[in-house]
C-alpha cells in the first residue's frame, strides 16, 4: 500500500482482498458509488496471479464496453467521475484458469 501510496500521490486506509479461485469466480456489473467511499472516490486495486479481463462499460450505453487485461502485479486506478458514468466487472470465463487476488485500496470515511 505505502508504495501505490508514494507512486501514486493518494493515501488510502482501507484494504479489500478478493480470492477469485478460478475461472468460474466472478464479481457482477456494478459502481462503487456508496456515500463512504465519497462523491469521487480513488480505488487502486493490485492484481496478484493469473491475469484476468477487467470489463468498463458506459451506463448510457451498455453495448460500449472494454476489457482490459490485468496481469500480476499490474495496478488499476480509478478515479474522477469514473464510478458516476461507468460500471465494472470481473466476468467468468470460459478459458481455466488459476488463482488470482486483488488487493483493492480506498479512502473510506469513518464517520
Amino acid at each position: 500500500m505505502n508504495k501505490i501510496e508514494h507512486t501514486f500521490g493518494y493515501e488510502f486506509n482501507s484494504l479489500l482482498l478478493n480470492l477469485y479461485c478460478d475461472h468460474n469466480d466472478s464479481v457482477a456489473w456494478h459502481r462503487d458509488k456508496e456515500s463512504r467511499y465519497s462523491d469521487r472516490p480513488v480505488i487502486a486495486s493490485l492484481s496478484l496471479g493469473e491475469t484476468r479481463k477487467f470489463n468498463l462499460r458506459k451506463l448510457s450505453r451498455h453495448q460500449s464496453r472494454h476489457g482490459i487485461p490485468l496481469p500480476n502485479g499490474s495496478v488499476l486506478m480509478m478515479k474522477g467521475d469514473l464510478q458516476e458514468h461507468w460500471e465494472h466487472r470481473l466476468a467468468k470465463s470460459s478459458s481455466l484458469m488459476k488463482e488470482r487476488l486483488t488487493l483493492t485500496f480506498r479512502l473510506v470515511n469513518l464517520l
